[in-house]
């Protein structure tokens, strides 16, 4: 998989990719509504100086985590493919961070994209933003495995693909159950993909 990098993102101050704005949702958050917010959950400055700063951080946080919403949707910007027909390409271990659309708190995971190509890959580091900059829509886990599946299929046109994400999910582990189990999510398309032979998993009897 190519390294080079695509043109649908922006660098912010803090020298992060984050997806283009769209001009009608350019605004910030309503911190003041933020504020009244958590006042009546008794986070008041009178009662600790530490929450004068609670709403406008929280604020940044979730304006930052929920950015695709206000973003043009991603794209992958092909480039030609030079391997052997019927091998695959496999992007695994991308980290990202998503939020839960009921409770808006934190699921942390790991995806694995693997695809059949036909004439069409993308740079390496555009396959890792179109996951991070996908999560940053609330949405359910399996939700965001078939968004990841049709960015692929959408401008790859690969032969097949598969998208496998496990995750953490903090609304089960912080209330509920309090379980630290593994939701584990996989969108399939096209051809079956052919089994992985000498990859580094499968030499070592599979995942650890």
């Amino acid at each position: 998989m190519s390294a080079r990098r695509d043109n649908g993102a922006v660098k912010t101050a803090k020298n992060r990719t984050v997806p283009k704005l769209l001009p009608e949702k350019a605004h910030g958050p309503d911190v003041q509504a933020l504020e009244r917010f958590l006042r009546s959950l008794g986070l008041d400055p009178a009662r600790d100086p530490e929450y004068s700063i609670t709403a406008p951080l929280l604020a940044e946080l979730l304006a930052e985590r929920t950015i695709g919403l206000r973003s043009e949707p991603p794209v992958l910007h092909p480039l030609p493919y030079h391997g052997r027909p019927g091998e695959t390409v496999t992007m695994e271990g991308i980290v990202f961070y998503g939020l839960c659309p009921h409770h808006l708190v934190a699921f942390i995971g790991e995806a694995s994209v693997r695809f059949l190509p036909r004439e069409r890959l993308c740079g390496a580091g555009a396959m890792v933003r179109v996951v991070r900059d996908l999560a940053t829509v609330p949405r359910l886990q399996e939700n965001l495995t078939q968004a990841v599946a049709d960015v692929v299929e959408r401008d790859l046109s690969p032969r097949g693909v598969e998208v496998l994400i496990v995750a953490r999910h903090l609304c089960m582990e912080l209330r509920g159950c309090e379980s630290r189990a593994r939701l584990v999510t996989e969108a399939v398309r096209g051809e079956a993909l052919p089994p992985l032979v000498a990859h580094g998993r499968a030499a070592r009897g599979g995942h650890r």
